[in-house]
């Protein structure tokens, strides 16, 4: 049965519906759009996911082209780009934007007719629909990039994490599509671990990207280069919103004006809201290699004092293992071996303007080269407390409303709320962690 965006919506609570119109909003704008399931919207990559990822063709394509990285102001056009699970088609749909064709793969039926409707009402005349399985014996044309989701349940609907379990095999199909295409981009689960992933996909991974949005990490993708020379894969963290650039500003950024060049087809039907291929700022990345953080030196804090600025990781940062890291890039003091938490050198420094750069700390060569607020979100620090009963009680009466965070400790985030006894909310938050002597402290901080 065909249904719409209005009709899923409709049938979710207000919560969900909000959470779903924010993660499509140009799609959920146009009329007759069709959604087989609300199960097909739900694994579907979102806005601003899709634009990011498309924003990574041309800077692949220019890279396997000629060995270098690319001038961002003249990129590399690219001329098709494969997607071999297409799905509702939002990620097929960014791709249209960037490349000249695009061919769309997805071996349900009822799924690839509705994708195919809808990229016809939403302006897409670039996007091949094939319904059908891609395997080892698949035709497949030639390709400047190509790319796959795969499908992360068996056939019960279990979840599975191994690369050979997912559908398709992508450890089987490797070998193929490197052939069909010197660029491979694989969208795998936030879950991942990025150790195994480099051992399992071999010396042609060149980059490892960990896609954080609006606080949560949503997407791990390797691309992987057929004619690299072997070199340890680069770790890529990004910190994206839900708000993404136009299509304006695509063309303006990425695509300058070239008389007889080709420009990206512009899709009058969204406005190209949402899925326009533009790169994260610099300040919302960070470039690092696991041997970095390795032989990253650290420095520990001795104490943690009222004034004192603590910087929270975010989530990305958390799960791509840069806790080494900051301390040598910008020269912050970690509190703990096990402690992913971190004070900004300096007594009393000043929080930086949401957005900003941080201060420069001792160790950050220029004010560009401090950890974003993307990165980190920072609090300032009000008191510090043993952890124990006593502290509980007390606590409870000064800030009956906090967010509540464990950190390196025998109890988790819930459990310390619960034996704090304070509700959740309020513009106050309590780090439970332990320190680099051993002992263990509620860190009470504002912001």
């Amino acid at each position: 049965m065909k249904r719409s965006f209005a009709d899923i919506l409709q049938g979710l609570d207000s919560d969900r519906a909000q959470k779903v119109a924010r993660k499509l909003p140009a799609w959920a704008a146009v009329d007759g759009l069709e959604i087989p399931s609300a199960l097909s919207l739900e694994q579907c990559s979102s806005s601003a996911t899709a634009a990011y990822k498309a924003s990574l063709p041309g800077q692949a394509v220019s890279t396997s082209r000629s060995g270098q990285l690319p001038d961002p102001i003249e990129p590399c056009p690219i001329s098709t780009i494969l997607d071999l699970t297409g799905g509702l088609g939002v990620d097929s749909f960014a791709f249209s934007q960037v490349a000249e064709r695009v061919v769309y793969f997805e071996r349900n039926a009822e799924l690839a007719a509705a994708a195919g409707r809808n990229f016809a009402r939403l302006g897409a005349g670039n996007i091949e629909v094939r319904c059908e399985e891609v395997t080892p014996e698949t035709e497949l044309p030639e390709a400047d990039l190509i790319y796959a989701d795969p499908a992360r349940r068996d056939a019960a609907g279990r979840k599975v994490f191994l690369l050979e379990d997912c559908t398709p095999d992508i450890l089987t199909l490797l070998p193929m599509l490197l052939r069909k295409a010197p660029t491979v981009l694989l969208k795998l689960s936030p879950m991942a671990d990025l150790a195994m992933l480099a051992e399992r996909l071999g010396p042609t991974l060149r980059e490892i990207h960990v896609v954080e949005l609006d606080g949560e990490v949503k997407e791990i993708l390797c691309l992987l280069r057929r004619d690299a020379a072997p070199s340890e894969p680069e770790i890529i963290i990004v910190t994206l919103s839900g708000q993404a650039a136009t299509a304006a500003k695509l063309r303006a950024s990425r695509y300058p004006s070239q008389p007889g060049g080709w420009a990206p087809p512009v899709h009058e039907a969204t406005g190209g809201h949402g899925f326009a291929a533009v790169p994260p700022a610099p300040e919302d990345c960070l470039h690092f290699r696991l041997s970095e953080e390795r032989a990253a030196e650290v420095q520990y804090a001795a104490e943690v004092r009222p004034g004192d600025t603590l910087l929270e990781p975010c989530p990305a940062l958390l799960k791509a293992g840069a806790f080494r890291l900051p301390c040598a890039r910008w020269g912050l003091l970690k509190l703990a071996v096990s402690t992913h938490l971190y004070l900004l050198p300096g007594a009393n420094q000043p929080l930086s303007a949401p957005g900003n750069p941080f201060l420069p700390s001792p160790g950050a060569k220029t004010a560009s080269s401090a950890p974003g607020n993307h990165l980190f979100k920072a609090h300032r620090v009000l008191e510090v407390r043993p952890l124990g009963a006593a502290t509980f009680k007390t606590l409870r009466k000064s800030y009956p409303r906090a967010e509540v965070t464990a950190r390196n400790l025998p109890l988790g985030s819930a459990e310390l709320q619960k034996r704090l006894g304070v509700a959740p909310g309020g513009d106050v938050h309590i780090f439970g962690c332990r320190l680099a002597d051993g002992t263990s402290v509620l860190i009470v901080t504002e912001g």
